[in-house]
């Protein structure tokens, strides 16, 4: 996308600490760049920063044509940022961008690049097989309480007593004896049954765990797959960057021509109107005409004034006096040269607008097209 150069990043004038202490370039290839160099040539990682510092005792004025300019004192600095997202519509891409100084300095350079990325090779645990325990059931022992007998006193059938004859046992309600007797009998089958039932699913969870594994290395190579084609997609981005700021020079290029051709055809029109005002003009060739009349009148005249000149000089030999007639001869000789001159030129006046119009047409046939 041609960025527009009103939408500018944020450019955050800051203040030196140290005037007198020269910096070094630092951060070069990182996220910020300390620089210290005018003109310089840096790399930054996508998304970062620059501070450009100035210790000359010139202002610099640079300027990065579409995308941002700055202005930064001496003794000053001045940090600039390159967004690549939450950017609005200007985003810094991976791309080489160019910066003119505008005070007629040398060229400066900042090359953005993407963060290479780190694959982390997942963690694969291998599952354990654990056997099921079987557990053999073990019979509960049985206790068996033997009463107490005590001795049984004789009776007096004819006595009476109060007293209880005899002893008791208290029997307590704690321990194994609050337990019911379970009157049922134990199936061994059904209990191996059950156990193989938990085995059984219990294996399953171990294959399950082991396609879990399988998709897990799959998603892995998916996702080396797709980080390679994010790679493949940046270069196309930078690729569109570089046509985008080439078709931006071609239409910068087309403008200048086209503003090129529109003047031309202006003044072909104007050369145009001039040729067929000369073409319909026929003053030169009157003028032309009129003076080859005259040329014509005074070369008979000349002949004229010769055989006169002869007549008269047979005349007046015998005088001896010939100045009068050689001033007349001089005279007429004099208009007879002034005369020849205004032709010859008037004849080049006429040649000169018939190359120009000539050379006008050659223009349009050949370049034009007309």
């Amino acid at each position: 996308m041609i960025k527009t150069i009103t939408a500018l990043t944020v450019l955050t004038l800051i203040a030196t600490i140290s005037m007198s202490n020269a910096y070094a370039m630092e951060g070069d290839g990182t996220s910020h760049v300390e620089v210290d160099e005018y003109p310089f040539n840096i790399t930054i990682l996508e998304g970062g920063s620059m501070t450009l510092h100035n210790n000359g005792e010139q202002t610099i004025d640079f300027v990065s044509h579409g995308w941002f300019e700055g202005t930064v004192p001496a003794n000053d600095a001045i940090r600039v940022s390159f967004p690549a997202v939450n950017c609005g519509t200007t985003c810094f891409v991976e791309g080489m961008y160019y910066i003119s100084d505008k005070n007629g300095g040398q060229q400066s350079t900042i090359e953005i690049v993407k963060p290479v990325p780190v694959y982390v090779e997942p963690v694969y645990v291998e599952p354990v097989y654990v056997a099921p325990v079987v557990v053999e059931p073990t019979p509960e022992p049985v206790i068996v309480v033997e009463p107490v007998v005590e001795p049984t006193p004789e009776v007096n059938f004819g006595a009476t007593s109060s007293e209880t004859l005899g002893s008791y046992e208290t029997i307590s309600d704690e321990g194994i004896f609050n337990v019911p007797d379970y009157d049922g009998e134990v199936d061994m089958v059904t209990m191996q049954t059950q156990l193989a039932e938990v085995t059984s699913k219990f294996n399953e969870s171990i294959t399950q765990l082991a396609e879990q594994k399988v998709a897990i290395e799959n998603h892995g190579t998916t996702v080396q797959s797709l980080n390679t084609q994010i790679g493949s997609l940046n270069a196309t981005s930078t690729e569109v960057s570089i046509l985008e700021q080439t078709v931006l020079s071609i239409q910068l290029e087309k403008d200048t021509l086209n503003a090129k051709i529109h003047t031309l055809g202006n003044t072909t029109a104007t050369q145009l109107a001039t040729i067929t005002s000369l073409k319909g003009d026929t003053t030169l060739d009157v003028k032309i005409a009129e003076l080859e009349s005259q040329i014509v009148t005074l070369n008979n005249a000349n002949v004229t004034a010769t055989t006169v000149i002869a007549e008269l000089n047979a005349n007046v030999i015998s005088a001896g006096d010939t100045s009068v007639l050689d001033s007349k001869i001089a005279n007429l000789e004099a208009q007879i040269v002034t005369l020849t001159s205004e032709r010859d030129q008037w004849k080049q006046l006429a040649n000169s607008w018939y190359g120009v119009a000539m050379d006008q047409l050659k223009v349009m046939v050949d370049i034009l097209g007309l």
